[in-house]
């Protein structure tokens, strides 16, 4: 029966979708069937162009309540199936990192996080395997330490490949298909000489996905690459824009939302300093939160002028 009503609620916000962008007036489903959890928005590494980082972000640091988690999971587990277990911050600093995994999963949630890789030794990777976990994004964003802590301030890039490894051997050892492995890198300056180097060595790594990402700019555009295949912006007029033309509609905005540590739901990813909230999960139920006038007015927005909403203007969407 979950099946169903997932798939139902599904095809709801297809439609819905299509009827607000054809008719320029907001139809929406129930629930969203994709949701961002952000298990803490603490970091240890001091990643450039990273708010979190680069200790921009006005929020306040913290972890979120265990209590506050599977209330959401309880709430939505019917008809949203998609969970990302990362935001801002690193998802493996909370404590209970691996119980969410599993609760999650109790759920029958599709689960991935995202992670720098930093905290993955042999032991940690086999509870990530054990936990049901269905994909893990890692980021190895250069190949030689020199080029990597140009953008990941106080990371190690040789933890991170044992991380790497760490989690192909328990995988085997377990005899698990899961988690896929996602080796991403976040293409840069200092590191596009690199990939055909990185892209080599994962080749010989069994089990695993590589990805290229463009990098987002946030402070500074030293970052960006020489190769202007792998930049997300270009010039005009002096000034730096993304390439893509933002069209007025979005699809994410109709089928997925964040919910920050303290619970505050914000319209995407995008939205890092939370400043669009559109309500609290402790205060009132997502459904409810999710077809609120705040957020119904947020679409409104989209669908007329969506190049003034600022958080859209980073946006490939």
């Amino acid at each position: 029966m979950i099946y169903i009503t997932r798939i139902i609620n599904f095809i709801q916000i297809i439609i819905t979708y299509f009827l607000s962008v054809v008719f320029r007036k907001v139809y929406v489903s129930q629930y969203p069937f994709a949701l961002s959890i952000e298990p803490t928005n603490c970091c240890q590494l001091n990643c450039a162009e990273c708010p979190t980082g680069m200790q921009q972000l006005t929020r306040v640091k913290g972890y979120i309540d265990m209590d506050v988690f599977e209330k959401i999971l309880q709430s939505v587990y019917t008809r949203t199936f998609y969970l990302n277990l990362y935001f801002q911050g690193e998802p493996l600093l909370h404590h209970n990192i691996l119980y969410m995994i599993r609760l999650a999963k109790k759920y029958n949630m599709n689960v991935v996080i995202s992670t720098n890789g930093q905290m993955i030794d042999d032991n940690i990777a086999k509870q990530i395997v054990q936990s049901g976990l269905d994909k893990i994004i890692i980021s190895l964003d250069g190949f030689s330490q020199q080029s990597y802590e140009a953008y990941r301030k106080g990371g190690d890039v040789l933890q991170t490949k044992h991380a790497i490894i760490s989690l192909i051997k328990a995988k085997k050892e377990l005899k698990k298909s899961k988690p896929k492995i996602i080796i991403q890198t976040l293409v840069n300056r200092f590191n596009e000489h690199e990939i055909p180097i990185i892209k080599q060595w994962v080749n010989t790594l069994k089990g695993t996905t590589f990805r290229l990402k463009s990098m987002q700019i946030n402070y500074s555009y030293e970052f960006l690459p020489h190769n202007e295949i792998y930049r997300r912006y270009t010039k005009k007029n002096g000034n730096w824009k993304i390439k893509k033309r933002l069209n007025n509609r979005c699809f994410r905005i109709w089928s997925q939302c964040v919910i920050t540590h303290e619970g505050n739901v914000v319209p995407c990813c995008y939205d890092k300093n939370a400043e669009f909230i559109m309500g609290n999960i402790t205060h009132a139920k997502l459904s409810e939160i999710w077809r609120n006038k705040k957020f119904t007015n947020f679409r409104k927005k989209i669908l007329t002028e969506r190049e003034k909403i600022f958080i859209c203007t980073n946006c490939t969407e």
